[in-house]
């Protein structure tokens, strides 16, 4: 069963390869023209191969990209699909010459198809070991705990040799004392309610349930409550795939048809992606359009206390990932030892430090703090992952510490450098309003979405009233 994603990334590479298949058949009329076949009838083939072709990769599941491929059987695959639509295109042509129609030749067909093939073949073999050199580089890989016992020992086997699949295992959590002693990593539970113990604030992505499910549904019920709550993504293996990973079988494309898959961020697959490369490209355009301000504001940071230009923080990112969060140094070099002495001033109402006149600021901190221009250098965190340009705040470890459990599904998605809370009032804003801000946002996201919120930062800029 094919997720939402997963269609959309599959009628995705259909429409790619269609669209590679056109290019081929017009290379082939560039280096081998046929001065008899009109602009009709050229009109008429590309139709008929952007018809064929796409109903063919569809129904033979050409398109589906799966984490781990077979290329043998991908080859033959394409194989028999271009044989099948080159008989299909040759009939449709020959029938062209029966209403008076100029037609191309079934030579002309031939090596269209032959060349269509090395192309695709091509083109898959290169994104897969494009993927692969990417996970391998730590890239587009996710981090998962599996919940298993015994009967999965094949399927965790094939998840620790297959490191290109881009999945990450953090844990093995087990009820079963066998299991716990094969591999590293493994927390050895009796009781299902210590599940998340284990689990909240370790960087994972995913959850996979890879025992039978029988009379077990209540623990099932509950590992998805709690990591709806969260924003964790589950993956129930289905009962059937027991037998055949425990008949011996490797597990190869079928790994993405075993699971039946619950989520809570948002599914809007492609759009998202569409953020994270809006999110590179603009980032980059602002970091080079600023950068001359920027040195500025470094030449100024230095001069007023000789102290360090950025200030390094650990953040929490996405799924309880840290990571070291730059800004432009506002407040004098060892701020952070005072906190304590200033903890009686704090005005949050929650686990967050915030004072308006916080006597820490120095003097160009409280002009780059009005002007919000302290968090231009949170892009470079932006065009290394591990943030967006719009999204919720990245807290601290300690303030997510005290976060009621619900909240925590706000690390669920990348954090921002603006978001509807910088946008809304800030520090006027109840610290219980401000969560669920961030919840309806993860909840309601959208392009557009985003799109306003930028365009109200940029007032927010403008009008230097930041905090």
């Amino acid at each position: 069963m094919l997720t939402k994603r997963e269609r959309k990334l599959s009628t995705l590479m259909i429409f790619i390869q269609v669209a590679l298949s056109l290019l081929v058949f017009l290379l082939v009329e560039l280096i081998y023209p046929s001065p008899v076949v009109g602009l009709t009838e050229k009109i008429f083939f590309l139709s008929q191969i952007t018809l064929i072709w796409s109903f063919l990769f569809f129904k033979f599941r050409l398109g589906v990209i799966f984490r781990v491929c077979n290329f043998l059987s991908m080859i033959r695959g394409y194989f028999v699909t271009l044989c099948i639509a080159g008989v299909v295109l040759f009939i449709e042509l020959r029938l062209l010459i029966l209403f008076g129609h100029y037609s191309y030749s079934a030579y002309y067909i031939l090596w269209f198809c032959i060349i269509n093939l090395i192309v695709l073949v091509l083109f898959k073999f290169a994104f897969y070991e494009g993927m692969r050199y990417l996970r391998k580089m730590g890239r587009n890989t996710r981090n998962v705990v599996i919940i298993a016992d015994a009967s999965a020992n094949p399927f965790i086997n094939s998840f620790i040799n297959s490191k290109d699949w881009g999945y990450r295992i953090n844990a093995i959590i087990t009820h079963d004392e066998k299991l716990s002693k094969l591999y590293k990593n493994t927390y050895l539970i009796k009781n299902p309610d210590d599940i998340f113990s284990k689990i909240t604030l370790k960087g994972i992505d995913d959850i996979f349930y890879c025992m039978p499910v029988s009379d077990k549904h209540y623990i099932i019920e509950k590992i998805i409550a709690e990591a709806e709550q969260i924003g964790i993504s589950v993956h129930i293996m289905q009962e059937e795939f027991f037998e055949f990973i425990n008949d011996g079988k490797n597990l190869n494309s079928n790994f993405n048809n075993t699971f039946i898959t619950h989520q809570t961020t948002p599914k809007k697959y492609l759009s998202l992606k569409l953020k994270e490369l809006f999110d590179i490209l603009f980032s980059a355009f602002i970091l080079v359009f600023t950068s001359p301000i920027m040195v500025l504001i470094s030449i100024f940071i230095k001069l007023e206390d000789g102290g360090p230009i950025f200030f390094k923080q650990v953040r929490i990112g996405q799924n309880g990932r840290r990571f070291v969060c730059f800004k432009f140094r506002s407040m004098i070099p060892d701020a952070e030892a005072l906190i304590d002495e200033l903890q009686h001033k704090n005005e949050s109402d929650g686990p967050t430090f915030k004072i308006e006149n916080d006597p820490r600021i120095t003097k160009i901190g409280r002009l780059l703090r009005k002007t919000s221009l302290d968090e231009f250098p949170q892009f470079l965190n932006v065009m290394r992952g591990e943030m967006s340009v719009v999204g919720a705040r990245p807290p601290l470890l300690s303030e997510v510490k005290q976060y009621e459990k619900y909240q925590l599904r706000r690390l669920s998605m990348k954090p921002g450098i603006t978001g509807i809370w910088q946008v809304s009032g800030r520090n006027s804003i109840s610290f219980v309003e401000w969560m669920k801000m961030d919840l309806d946002y993860i909840d309601n996201w959208s392009i557009w979405l985003d799109t306003k919120i930028i365009l109200k930062t940029i007032g927010v800029i403008f009008k230097a009233n930041g905090q």
